[in-house]
């Protein structure tokens, strides 16, 4: 029997120790720590990879979101408008901010919400929408930032899970007012801890972001308004950049493996897989099916050796925090269907074609048991 994990986080150490060793060593011995220069580094090719004019980077992204929500001035009493199917950090900014989370349903073939949905809950207290390009996948976003624009709307693209992704020539993290995204462990791109950034090309949105992270700090440093604190270490910086040099190969090498996961589950009846759209080169930070009988399929594969993870079994609008929180949601049944369905099986560069085929002979198995 087969041990196959979901994620694999020490690789790109393992492969890259010696030149890690003398990154830590040149950044330890510099003393300097924090806003040097490989964060001056890693703000210019963030900014080049996604096309974006201004880029600043935070602790998180669910600091990113937060900051970016405040930036846009979104307060008490605002409703922002997001996806009823996604992490529990795309919710808990709005929250930060006193705002009204409206929860919408999703499309049924990519997950993400439906525009459709959004636009008839738009109210004249919409002040935001939080559109979160789901498991590296990216959705066109050009129509939903006309009715932005057109309604004075701020459109904040949580690309959260797609550093890397592209639609046509539109990186993740170049949609929308302003976009964030994550360097968390489980990211094809990680801060080996946490971090974020916010991409935007608003001078504006930057500047006030600029005061924001670092406790409302104005460049003759007077603190000018409330800030926080919110950086990412030099030595992490330079880790993520060392990352971002390696990201082609890495999506390429995704690629080749998800395909050869199509191939061996579209012939399993039982089995619907979320591929990416045809314009779009996912970095396949997730892949997900949807199945009947989800539960026991992951216990079956679970006792094969296979390890597999739920995104997401519980809806944004269904987390016990809400109870002391106004919120408003439409009819959510795409996305209740979803989390009733999805199962998230392993995909990183170092999982084998025998792995692969390990894993869907086990879920074939599964179900021909089962006629």
């Amino acid at each position: 029997m087969m041990k196959i994990p979901f994620n694999i986080f020490n690789s790109f150490y393992l492969n890259n120790k010696e030149e890690i060793s003398k990154l830590s060593d040149e950044i330890l011995q510099s003393g300097n720590y924090i806003r040097g220069k490989k964060t001056d580094e890693l703000e210019q090719e963030l900014k080049k990879l996604t096309g974006r004019k201004y880029s600043l980077l935070t602790s998180s992204c669910t600091d990113a979101l937060f900051l970016s929500l405040k930036a846009a001035g979104i307060k008490r009493g605002d409703e922002v408008i997001v996806t009823g199917f996604s992490y529990i950090a795309s919710l808990s900014p709005i929250l930060m901010c006193d705002a009204i989370p409206v929860f919408v349903d999703i499309c049924e073939n990519d997950l993400m919400a439906n525009f459709d949905e959004i636009e008839n809950n738009i109210t004249e207290k919409t002040k935001a929408i939080i559109f979160v390009q789901l498991f590296g996948n990216i959705r066109n976003l050009a129509k939903l930032e006309i009715t932005a624009r057109d309604k004075d709307i701020t459109l904040i693209e949580d690309s959260a899970q797609a550093l890397g992704s592209k639609y046509e020539n539109n990186a993740g993290g170049s949609f929308g007012d302003i976009s964030c995204i994550s360097f968390d462990p489980t990211k094809v791109v990680s801060a080996f801890g946490t971090g974020g950034v916010v991409l935007t090309d608003n001078v504006e949105v930057y500047n006030q972001l600029r005061k924001l992270v670092h406790h409302g700090r104005n460049e003759n440093s007077e603190f000018e308004i409330l800030g926080y604190n919110s950086k990412i270490p030099e030595l992490n910086c330079g880790l993520i950049s060392m990352q971002i040099k390696e990201i082609d190969n890495y999506i390429n090498k995704v690629n080749q493996l998800a395909d050869h996961y199509y191939k061996k589950l579209e012939n399993i009846s039982s089995v619907q897989i979320i591929i990416p759209d045809d314009r779009c080169i996912s970095n396949h930070h997730k892949l997900v099916i949807r199945i009947k009988n989800r539960d026991k399929l992951k216990n079956h594969l679970k006792e094969c050796g296979i390890a597999t993870k739920i995104h997401y079994p519980v809806l944004l609008s269904d987390h016990p925090l809400l109870k002391d929180y106004k919120f408003r949601k439409s009819s959510l049944k795409n996305a209740q269907n979803a989390s009733q369905s999805v199962l998230s099986l392993p995909i990183y560069p170092e999982l084998s074609v025998n792995e692969i085929d390990y894993i869907c002979q086990n879920i074939s198995d599964y179900y021909n048991n089962q006629e």
